[in-house]
């Protein structure tokens, strides 16, 4: 799916996804406060769920060439990613 994209392409879709990124990890910030990663951390951690769902979804064979279907693989990837790791953030400061 990747080497079929232009590096042009590719680096605008990069740049666009780390700005919605940073609004997401700055929201994500406020909501969660402490048991987040801090603004920039959260907007790694939604960057890398994004793109490592869309990957995935990719490589199982589901065609992603709907960009609402993109996106809304991406989105859950971004929000499982975060969850799961604010989860174990959260249980691992109760020990």
């Amino acid at each position: 799916m990747l080497s079929n994209i232009d590096t042009t392409s590719l680096t605008v879709a990069l740049i666009a996804l780390m700005a919605v990124a940073l609004v997401f990890g700055t929201v994500l910030n406020a909501i969660v406060r402490e048991n987040g990663f801090g603004p920039v951390g959260n907007a790694v951690l939604f960057a890398a769920g994004f793109v490592g769902a869309t990957y995935m979804a990719g490589s199982y064979g589901v065609t992603l060439t709907d960009f609402r279907l993109m996106v809304a693989w991406g989105l859950g990837g971004a929000f499982l990613l975060f969850s799961l790791l604010a989860l174990a953030k959260a249980a691992l400061a109760r020990l």
